[in-house]
């Protein structure tokens, strides 16, 4: 006797209010699109770490394994897309910034729920139209990520560095709570991430500013020192060479 048929994803989408901070781990049976309409959420996807700040969007091809949680209370909206809604297959994961067009799309593509009309013109033609300006405009995608430690010892020694990026922890501070030699976590950090120990802390640095930038409207300079910079003209050089903008073009190009 065969199999029944797996029952057909149609598009459809949710809203979910989180008042405190959550985790879940799972793969959707469909093309995923996630928007960070308030609070942020961290996003393991393979060996990469992504930061979703406020009013950016994840897409993520259907069947990645993902961990999202939020660092405190937040609010999503997410949209599951049928099988065909894209013209090309998608990449595991990218994190990028919404037109103002595309944010009140997703907001009304929420009335469409799982238990939707399976024949609804509109909403189909909705989901396909919201589908093809989230895939243009994931194309200018946000580097966002961190590389993703691969063993339990690593995680500690990360956490602790960044819990302090405002300030220049020892590295043998960071290694004694990992319970590594220094020496060992050097090789660890080459090994797992992929950078030194520097150049690590200096991408965190970085992906902290953006997040900062993009979540409210905190000074250049307070950005700066939370980021563990002493000077203000420091931070914006770092900032400059690593995205190409300054900080405050950076903050007007993605929130509009």
């Amino acid at each position: 006797m065969n199999e029944p048929a797996a029952m057909a994803i149609i598009s459809h989408a949710y809203h979910r209010v989180f008042d405190e901070p959550f985790e879940i781990e799972r793969a959707f049976d469909a093309d995923y699109l996630l928007y960070a309409s308030s609070g942020a959420f961290v996003l393991d996807v393979a060996d990469r770490r992504w930061v979703l700040p406020p009013q950016r969007a994840a897409l993520l091809a259907r069947g990645t394994l993902i961990r999202v949680r939020s660092k405190g209370p937040a609010t999503a909206s997410s949209v599951l897309f049928a099988t065909g809604e894209f013209a090309e297959p998608l990449q595991p994961c990218r994190v990028f910034g919404l037109s103002e067009l595309a944010r009140h799309m997703i907001l009304h593509v929420m009335r469409w729920g799982a238990g939707r009309r399976v024949e609804d013109p509109m909403a189909d033609t909705f989901f396909r139209t919201l589908a093809s300006i989230a895939m243009e405009l994931s194309a200018d995608e946000d580097e966002t990520w961190l590389p993703r430690p691969q063993s339990a010892s690593m995680a500690v020694a990360v956490d602790r560095l960044l819990e302090n990026l405002e300030s220049d922890t020892d590295f043998a501070t960071i290694a004694e709570t990992a319970h590594l030699s220094e020496r060992t976590l050097a090789r660890r950090f080459e090994a797992e991430l992929g950078m030194s120990f520097r150049d690590f802390r200096h991408r965190a640095r970085m992906v902290k500013g953006k997040e900062l930038l993009l979540s409210g409207g905190n000074a250049v300079t307070e950005v700066g020192l939370a980021c563990g910079f002493e000077s203000t003209s420091s931070f914006i050089k770092a900032f400059r060479t690593f995205t190409g903008m300054t900080p405050r073009q950076y903050r007007v190009r993605k929130c509009g």
